[in-house]
């Protein structure tokens, strides 16, 4: 009985572990993995190398929520200080170095963080509610068409994402179901 115990926890922890590590290192989001919650949920959804020019400029990358703005990869403090507390913070042991990734929650979106040289920058924005538009007006319950002709064709469509290109590791992505926006992400690829 003792050895069918050990046998059961040791299992356990093994896929424990597993499930935790699963995002780490995937080149392609999972359309129906619907927890987007940690920043493995993005994990690289567009492949730098075969995009030579930026389809979106850098401003456009910028995350706008009442006024605050919020640049990806720059050190969490900042977005801190620009969007106030959020509602909750969640960590999970981190794809991208040492330390933790953590989620911010606010209402409508979450921000996702990665750790470098002991700080944690801005990775992510996932932009989760209607009413949050990007700086040329799309929103989520905007229309494929819509992110089209605010963005134009420079997008790779990877997976469920339409994917602009900002150049530096940066993308605009906006997550397209049933011909409409469902989620946008403000995305630096570590």
């Amino acid at each position: 009985m003792k050895r069918i115990l050990v046998s059961l926890t040791a299992a356990a922890l093994a896929l424990t572990s597993a499930v935790s590590l699963a995002g780490c290192g995937s080149n392609e989001s999972s359309s129906s993995k619907k927890d987007t919650s940690s920043s493995a949920s993005a994990a690289s959804k567009v492949d730098e190398s075969s995009s030579s020019a930026a389809s979106v400029t850098a401003n456009e990358v910028k995350f706008t929520y009442n006024g605050a703005t919020v640049e990806l990869n720059t050190p969490i403090d900042t977005m801190l200080s620009a969007l106030g507390d959020p509602i909750e913070i969640t960590s999970q042991m981190s794809c991208h170095g040492e330390g933790e990734d953590k989620t911010y929650t606010y209402d409508g979106f979450l921000v996702n963080s990665y750790p470098r040289d002991g700080k944690d920058y801005v990775m992510e924005i996932l932009v989760k509610n209607a009413g949050i538009p990007t700086s040329k007006g799309i929103e989520v319950g905007s229309s494929a068409t819509d992110v089209i002709n605010a963005y134009g064709m420079g997008y790779k469509e990877v997976g469920v994402y339409y994917a602009y290109d900002a150049g530096n590791k940066m993308s605009l992505q906006f997550y397209i179901e049933n011909d409409a926006v469902k989620e946008i992400d403000y995305y630096y690829n570590v």
